[in-house]
């Protein structure tokens, strides 16, 4: 018969085995847990972060207006294109013309276009004393901003788009000799000067000049010009 001394080490391994078994399954038992609080809290952020950018998005792509002072005409520019802010050349928005009749929607058109951000104010460029409708196009490094150009007409309950308006940087109406001035604003800024005619096209006056700083008679001499010949 062995003593209770001789007993002694293989009690005490067992006795350690034991524990350190207990402590290995506790650590692995927390790990675990924390492992997946940790994922559950992290889905649920990221779930939270997709929904509040994607309600960014569905905000900051619309823009919706009302036409002629009637809440049943409408126009929308939608940006169907978000990733798209400076590629010019490659369409990223649809602006859609439309007149709710009761249950019935009429489109009276949709154009395709570029859009850097979804914009739309209201300025006459025609100088009938009706405001159009301008959409935001483009901007440069410069300030230097551009618009799609639609010339309402509230009789008609129309807009008509002016080809090559986009293309004039801050334009602005002379309404006293119903001249559009546009400005490109660079190392040294470049003056140009248009019309739009009784069929809608615009038209370029001529007379442009680059600005020189130490000439303040310029503009006033291209607008003279201008005006003898075209009386």
């Amino acid at each position: 018969m062995k003593s209770p001394t001789a007993q002694m080490p293989n009690v005490v391994c067992n006795y350690m085995d034991r524990l350190f078994l207990l402590i290995l399954l506790f650590i692995l038992q927390t790990a675990c847990l924390d492992k997946t609080q940790s994922s559950n809290v992290d889905t649920t952020v990221a779930k939270q972060t997709d929904t509040t950018t994607q309600a960014q998005i569905e905000i900051n792509t619309d823009s919706t207006v009302t036409l002629f002072g009637d809440n049943s005409y409408k126009l929308t520019l939608h940006i169907f294109d978000t990733t798209n802010d400076y590629d010019a050349e490659r369409n990223n928005a649809v602006l859609t013309f439309s007149r709710l009749s009761g249950n019935q929607k009429k489109i009276f058109f949709r154009d395709s276009m570029f859009c850097m951000y979804p914009d739309i104010d209201f300025q006459d460029f025609n100088n009938d004393k009706v405001k159009d409708v301008l959409v935001f196009f483009y901007t440069g490094a410069r300030a230097n901003p551009t618009y799609h150009l639609y010339l309402t007409d509230p009789k008609n309950h129309d807009l008509i788009r002016v080809k090559g308006f986009e293309e004039l940087p801050n334009p602005g109406l002379d309404t006293t000799n119903n001249i559009i001035t546009s400005i490109a604003l660079s190392g040294t800024n470049y003056y140009s000067f248009y019309r739009i005619d009784k069929k809608n096209k615009l038209i370029n006056l001529e007379h442009s000049f680059e600005e020189n700083p130490s000439d303040s008679t310029q503009y006033e001499k291209a607008i003279r010009q201008i005006l003898k010949k075209n009386e």
